[in-house]
């Protein structure tokens, strides 16, 4: 799979940027109560990637372990749907999603979707072989390979990061209430 391992590293690049841009430096979403909601869905993705990053290029999987992998997508693919639906309200006393996040965004979507074709053309003929797991490394250089263990790693951390951000944030109160909350308020006559 030596095409969704390239377009893979591409992806674990711009989702670092995304990750050190956006949700460290510029946000620091990790110290906002109001981002509770959002660190617990970027905590899933951790597992998925530092999963994807070690699999796509060093194994073969044959059978149910290809649709697992499918699986892996699909799961990927419901967390960043769960993640754009929190995020206007969870950056919103932070100054809402900035265009340059909305941009990496749509080329991160566009790259995953790349990630599946190439998945499916590359290895779709696994799906009908009988099931196994093995060890056989793309055709790509072992030095991108072991970047992408280091990446898997890093962005393990990143989930767990979250997720004990997710809950030391648990008990401090919300900063903002939510738009929904500030409607009913302004119909009330702001009481």
């Amino acid at each position: 799979m030596a095409v969704a391992t390239y377009i893979l590293f591409v992806l674990g690049c711009l989702g670092a940027t995304d990750i050190a841009l956006y949700h460290s430096f510029s946000h620091g979403i990790r110290q906002h109560p109001d981002s509770r909601a959002e660190l617990i869905v970027h905590s899933l993705r951790g597992p998925t990637y530092a999963v994807l990053f070690v699999v796509i290029p060093n194994f073969v999987m044959q059978g149910v372990f290809f649709w697992c992998l499918l699986l892996l997508f699909v799961v990927d693919v419901l967390i960043s749907i769960v993640d754009f639906a929190l995020e206007r309200e969870s950056r919103r006393l932070l100054g809402g999603l900035p265009s340059g996040e909305y941009v990496l965004h749509i080329m991160l979507a566009m790259l995953f979707g790349g990630l599946v074709t190439a998945v499916c053309l590359e290895a779709g003929v696994w799906r009908s072989l009988p099931s196994g797991f093995y060890y056989q490394p793309a055709d790509v250089p072992a030095l991108l390979r072991g970047v992408l263990v280091v990446m898997a790693v890093l962005v393990l951390i990143s989930g767990i990061q979250d997720a004990m951000a997710a809950w030391r944030l648990y008990n401090i109160p919300e900063r903002a209430t939510s738009s929904k909350e500030k409607d009913q308020r302004l119909q009330s006559g702001g009481r």
